[in-house]
């Protein structure tokens, strides 16, 4: 099994904070609509799409 904590890096509890420190390049992400992570848009597309994470800020947002 993959290593998640390596591609999901530090949990947010506010989408807000998340957004805030994402660079343009980034995108937010959530399973639970309670925790965010920022992560790149390839490791979203590659691993974390399929297993139900979800865009929440999208690139240049």
């Amino acid at each position: 099994m993959m290593d998640l904590t390596a591609i999901l890096g530090m949990g947010y509890d506010s989408l807000l904070d998340a957004s805030v420190d994402k660079s343009p390049d980034e995108v937010v992400v959530t399973k639970d609509d309670q925790t965010f992570y920022i992560v790149s848009q390839s490791n979203h597309e590659q691993t974390l799409a399929s297993l139900g994470y979800k865009i929440v800020v999208n690139t240049g947002e």
